[in-house]
């Protein structure tokens, strides 16, 4: 079986052989009971080396967790926080694992490990009333501490292609309080918006480039809008 695992590693470059393997199912069972084993004590320190050699996975689990979270701090570069929209069209994995990562804290269910290294990136774990329940670290300037203070208005990702703006003062919109009501008052996941004037810009190949003006603050431009509904992310402003 090691033999026949190192013909799998060498033609797919990894040995993580599905349990229902449909090429060989002998196969992928086999290497799932070396895991079994393994925490049982039954697998010898030589034939553990044997399988490092190969690429042995012994635990799915971390790799995925560890290659998902590479993908949140992509993510987090690109547009400065960690609000994943739920069933975000352009990678719904990773919108439900960030929900799942706040379950999992919420039922004690997340290694201290795990949540400090979400921590360090700035994870919402949940959001109550709009604000992140994590620690904010000060300012590093007094620019920054500006840009907080002005901070407000925020695009709510009510499900996959819904969102609502609220700055936080006066009444929510009623689809926000709909999903406060229904989720034990936590609100969804946002996207902050620029709390200066920018301008939106919009056309790519053969489309003819136009720019959308926004003061920062009143009510998002309808096209604005309508393209994070499609796309699940502000479109780029200068």
């Amino acid at each position: 079986m090691f033999a026949r695992l190192a013909s799998f590693a060498k033609k797919h470059k990894h040995c993580n052989v599905p349990t229902n393997d449909k090429g060989d199912p002998q196969l992928g069972r086999w290497v799932a009971a070396q895991r079994h084993r393994r925490k049982l004590g039954g697998v010898t320190p030589e034939q553990v080396r044997a399988l490092d050699k190969l690429g042995f996975v012994w635990c799915p689990s971390e790799v995925t967790w560890d290659r998902l979270c590479g993908i949140l701090e992509r993510f987090k570069q690109k547009y400065g926080h960690c609000n994943v929209p739920t069933k975000w069209p352009k990678n719904v994995a990773l919108a439900d694992w960030v929900q799942r990562q706040r379950l999992y804290k919420k039922r004690g269910k997340l290694s201290q490990d795990r949540v400090r290294r979400l921590d360090r990136m700035g994870f919402s774990w949940a959001i109550y009333k709009g604000e992140p329940t994590h620690a904010v670290e000060p300012p590093a300037s007094e620019a920054e501490g500006t840009e907080r203070a002005e901070a407000g208005e925020r695009l709510y990702c009510i499900k996959n292609g819904q969102y609502v703006q609220h700055n936080g003062n006066g009444k929510r919109p009623a689809a926000l309080d709909e999903f406060a009501r229904t989720h034990d008052g936590e609100l969804p996941p946002y996207i902050p918006l620029p709390v200066r004037p920018v301008e939106f810009c919009f056309g790519e190949g053969w489309q003819k480039p136009r720019k959308i003006r926004w003061l920062g603050h009143g009510r998002l431009p309808a096209d604005v809008l309508d393209y994070v509904c499609e796309h699940g992310t502000l479109p780029h402003h200068d």
